[in-house]
C-alpha cells in the first residue's frame, strides 16, 4: 500500500485542484460561463470582472483550500508515519498537483486559471516563510500599481527568490522555481499587454 499512497495524494490534489470554482460560482449565480468574458479564466481576478468583488473574494477562498485540504492530509500522513516518502518531495509533489489541477482542470478540457491563489495556499503549507514574504510583496504593491498581473509576476519571483535564498530543502527550491515559471507561463498575454503599455 505504501507504494501506492504518494501517487494516490498526486491524483487526489490534482482532482481537488481541479474543482472548478469560479466557474461553478459565476454558473449558479448568474447562469454566466465566466470563461466568455475578460481574460476567459476560471480564477478570481477574472470572476471579479464579471461578478463582482464579493464572488471574487469566494473563489479566492475556495481555489486556496483546493491546494490547502490535499497538502495538509500529506503532512498528517507524514507526521503520523503512515507515508514515508520523503517530506520535501511529497509535500512539493502534492503542491503543484494542486496547482496543475487549477490551470488545467479536467473538468473543463484542461482549460483553468492563473494558479496565484492555489499556488500562495500551496506554499503557504509548505514554506511558510517564504510564503509570508511573497504576501508582503504581493500586498505591498497594491500602494504602486493597481495591475494585478504585476503583483502576480513579483509574487512569483519573490517566492522562489526568498525559498532559495533562505536555504530551503532543494525539492522545495525546485517546486517554487516550478511555480514561478508557470505563473510567468499563465500569464504570457499579459506580459505582451504590459510591454505594449495596455494591461489594465
Amino acid at each position: 500500500m505504501e507504494v501506492f499512497m504518494l501517487p494516490l495524494l498526486i491524483i487526489f490534489s490534482y482532482l481537488m485542484g481541479s474543482i472548478p470554482s469560479g466557474y461553478i460560482l459565476v454558473k449558479k449565480k448568474l447562469n454566466k460561463d465566466v470563461r466568455d468574458y475578460g481574460s476567459g479564466n476560471i480564477g478570481a481576478t477574472n470572476v471579479k470582472r464579471v461578478a463582482g468583488e464579493k464572488l471574487s473574494k469566494i473563489t479566492a477562498i475556495c481555489d486556496m483550500l483546493k491546494a490547502i485540504i490535499p497538502v495538509l492530509i500529506t503532512r498528517i500522513l507524514l507526521w503520523s508515519n503512515v507515508l514515508t516518502t520523503g517530506e520535501s518531495l511529497s509535500l512539493s509533489l502534492v503542491a503543484i498537483a494542486a496547482i496543475l489541477g487549477h490551470n488545467y482542470t479536467i473538468f473543463l478540457k484542461f482549460k483553468g486559471g492563473k494558479g496565484v491563489a492555489t499556488s500562495a495556499a500551496a506554499f503557504m503549507c509548505v514554506v511558510p516563510i517564504p510564503f509570508l514574504i511573497t504576501a508582503v510583496v504581493f500586498f505591498g504593491l497594491k500602494l504602486f500599481t493597481k495591475i494585478v498581473s504585476i503583483r502576480s509576476l513579483a509574487a512569483g519571483v519573490t517566492l522562489f527568490l526568498s525559498t532559495y535564498l533562505l536555504g530551503y530543502d532543494k525539492n522545495y527550491v525546485l517546486a517554487s522555481l516550478f511555480a514561478c515559471l508557470l505563473v510567468f507561463w499563465r500569464h504570457r498575454s499579459n506580459i505582451v499587454r504590459l510591454a505594449k503599455g495596455e494591461e489594465k
